[in-house]
């Protein structure tokens, strides 16, 4: 009997159509058992047996750290971003040529005296300023090799693009793929304020990549 293989696919947004695709190609049908909106699925064909779980892109690499998934796709982004005890739980397997974006630092389009990381830097000495993103880990090591201080990061649990018009923060760290909802929130991102460029990848727990079937499946979906 093939032991059951746990993969984490996105349940929404820029990453799940074309990781389905993947599954598609490969003449994986996916079938559940409470129709289109269930978030649990099923692969069964002579070479796997497989359980699709469908959660948010973040939950996936948790998944895979704390083993209850043995493969995920899901953003490069998400995955930098976990903590370093998170990280060295998973193996980036390959990278895919779909979900690209950056991760970039962006400021209201009527701040004209700020522009650069130069500006935020000058800025900054003589008042604390105030920058939201949900890439904490990821903005705060980018900001202290840059040497940029006395800014202080804070979380966002919403819509983050918004946090500058309602005075929420100053500087705003997001993921951005055409730019075209930052414009549309009156964004611009500053001139060097490119933390990170991202993709989908295929991801594997490091503890689950020590099984034959695992690699197996990996190298056919790959």
């Amino acid at each position: 009997m093939k032991k059951e293989i746990i993969v984490c696919l996105s349940s929404k947004g820029r990453l799940k159509p074309e990781s389905l695709n993947i599954f598609k190609k490969k003449k994986l049908k996916i079938f559940s058992e409470k129709g289109e909106r269930d978030l649990i699925g099923y692969v069964k064909n002579k070479n796997f047996s497989l359980k699709i779980l469908f959660v948010h892109a973040r939950e996936a690499i948790d998944a895979l750290a704390n083993s209850t998934a043995d493969v995920a796709i899901s953003g490069k982004d998400l995955l930098f971003n976990s903590n370093t005890n998170i990280q060295q739980k998973i193996k980036l397997y390959k990278n895919l040529d779909f979900g690209h974006a950056s991760l970039k630092i962006f400021r209201s389009i009527y701040w004209i005296d700020c522009r650069s990381l130069l500006d935020v830097s000058e800025i900054a000495k003589n008042k604390p300023i105030k920058l939201i993103t949900k890439y904490r880990h990821l903005v705060e090591n980018f900001l202290a090799e840059k040497n940029v201080r006395n800014v202080e990061v804070i979380d966002s649990n919403g819509a983050t693009e918004i946090a500058v018009r309602i005075n929420q923060a100053s500087l705003v760290g997001d993921i951005s793929s055409s730019g075209s909802t930052a414009a549309a929130n009156d964004l611009i991102e500053l001139s060097d304020g490119l933390i990170l460029k991202t993709s989908a990848a295929i991801m594997v727990s490091k503890k689950s990549y020590k099984r034959k079937e695992v690699q197996k499946f990996l190298k056919f979906i790959a």
